[in-house]
C-alpha cells in the first residue's frame, strides 16, 4: 500500500514554474499555442505573440492548481530468485539459480537412440552407453 502526501503551491509560485509550448502555424494563417501536456489549453492568434499571449491569459483565468504527489512508505519490492539464492546459497545469474534448482535424471546419452521405442513402442536398444 502506497500512502501520497500532496503538496499544493499557491497561485504565485506557479508563475515561477516552466512549460513546454508548442507552437503551429494553421492552413489558415492562424498560429495556434498549445500547453504541452494538457491539451485543453490551446489559444490562436494572427501571430505568434498573440497565440501565446492568448494561452497565458486562459491559464490565469482558469487558474489551475499545481499538486506535487510525494510518495511515502512504498512497498518494498519482493524479488522471488533472489531469496530463492539466499536460501540454497547459490551465486551468480538467474540461470545458476534455475541450474541449482533442477534435478537430474537417468537417460540416454543419444534421447534420439531410443526414438523407435518412444515413439512406435518397439523394443528398446540394449546395446546404448548410459552416462
Amino acid at each position: 500500500m502506497m500512502n501520497l502526501t500532496i503538496q499544493t503551491y499557491p497561485k504565485n509560485t506557479a508563475s515561477k514554474l516552466t512549460y513546454d509550448i508548442l507552437i503551429e502555424n494553421e492552413p489558415d494563417g492562424t498560429v495556434k499555442a498549445t500547453l504541452l501536456g494538457l491539451p485543453d489549453y490551446q489559444c490562436f492568434g494572427d501571430n505568434q505573440e498573440e497565440a501565446l499571449s492568448n494561452l497565458i491569459k486562459l491559464f490565469e483565468e482558469r487558474n489551475p492548481k499545481i499538486f506535487i504527489l510525494e510518495e511515502i512508505n512504498s512497498a518494498k519490492i519482493e524479488y522471488p530468485l533472489i531469496e530463492v539464492a539466499e536460501t540454497f546459497k547459490v551465486e551468480g545469474n538467474a540461470w545458476d539459480v534455475l541450474e541449482a534448482l533442477t534435478g537430474t535424471i537417468e537417460a540416454p546419452s543419444d534421447w534420439s537412440s531410443q526414438h523407435n521405442y518412444y515413439l512406435y513402442g518397439m523394443p528398446k536398444n540394449t546395446d546404448e552407453i548410459r552416462e
